[in-house]
Parts: C-alpha cells; sequence; structure tokens
C-alpha cells in the first residue's frame, strides 16, 4: 500500500503514524524479549553452575584414571609370545567314511580344525549345531537329508577354519 495514493493528509499522516508505531512496538517487543532471555540463562548459569562444575571436574578425575589403563593396552603386543594350547578332542573316526571325508575330518585331530562351528562329536554322536550328523562313504547326512560330499568345498567348509574364514563378510 502506498501512502503517497492517499489524498487526504490527515488520513495519510495518522497512517504512517500508525505504521511507525507498530514498527516501534514491534522492535522493543523482539528487544525486550531477547534481553529477557537473557536474564533467564543468566539465572540458570547462577543455578546450575555449581552442579556444571562438578560434573567438569568429574569428567576429568575419571579421564585421569582411565588414562594409563589407555596406554596400557596400547602398549600390548598384538601378537603372543606363546602359541595357545588346544585341547585335545578324542575324536574317533566313523566306519563308513570317504577318502575325502577321511581327510578332511582328520583336521579335527590336528589344529586346522574348525572346533567352534564344525562338526562337533559328543557322547558318541556326531553334531552339527544341534543336529544329528552321520556319514555314508563321503555324503553327509544332516537331520534328515542327504548331502552330497563328492567335492572337497563341502568338508572344507565344515571342517577347516581357513575355509571359514574366507566367508565371512568383507573377506571376499
Amino acid at each position: 500500500m502506498s501512502f503517497l495514493k492517499i489524498k487526504d493528509p490527515s488520513k495519510r499522516d495518522a497512517l504512517v503514524a500508525e505504521y511507525l508505531k507498530t514498527k516501534n512496538k514491534i522492535q522493543n517487543d523482539f528487544l525486550s524479549e531477547r534481553l529477557g532471555k537473557q536474564s533467564l540463562y543468566e539465572d540458570f548459569e547462577k543455578i546450575f553452575k555449581p552442579i556444571t562444575e562438578l560434573q567438569k571436574k568429574s569428567s576429568e578425575e575419571i579421564v585421569s584414571m582411565f588414562t594409563p589403563l589407555k596406554e596400557t593396552i596400547e602398549n600390548i603386543p598384538t601378537s603372543l609370545p606363546w602359541k595357545p594350547e588346544l585341547p585335545e578332542i578324542e575324536f574317533p573316526m566313523p566306519i563308513n567314511v570317504g577318502p575325502i571325508a577321511h581327510e578332511y575330518l582328520n583336521n579335527y585331530l590336528t589344529e586346522k580344525g574348525d572346533r567352534t562351528f564344525g562338526i562337533k562329536y559328543e557322547n558318541g554322536v556326531y553334531y552339527l549345531r544341534n543336529t544329528n550328523v552321520d556319514f555314508d562313504g563321503n555324503n553327509l547326512i544332516i537331520g534328515f537329508k542327504e548331502y552330497e560330499g563328492r567335492n572337497k568345498g563341502l568338508w572344507g567348509l565344515l571342517t577347516s577354519v581357513k575355509q571359514s574364514l574366507n566367508l565371512l563378510p568383507g573377506k571376499f
């Protein structure tokens, strides 16, 4: 709206005065609001200063306590000076296994065997996780399903640590 288009000077002066009054009110409200919040922040600082100082002091104490531990952990050698001993496992060979199965089941008697996730032998029964495993030549019978074991890949996956590690994500 243009003030110049108003022909009556008294109406124009009244409208301009009202505009200036509104503008000043908005500026004063904004300024008082900002100053009011500033005083509110100052009050908060006075009230909570002891708490924040105490938290700062306690966090510095905690950091100072854990710094030596962190340095000790960083100085631990990455390779062990000794070789961990694996427990001896009595793992009798089943009677009806083929040559490939025999080769890979022998891995359990050496350090190469996957004793964590592979085939386990407990109480005279072979298990894969919690399912019974039986052997028919080179084939595996897991539960009620038979898997052909004519290639070394299946046996490598079930018994060899090296094969299992190659299948972990990011190890392609």
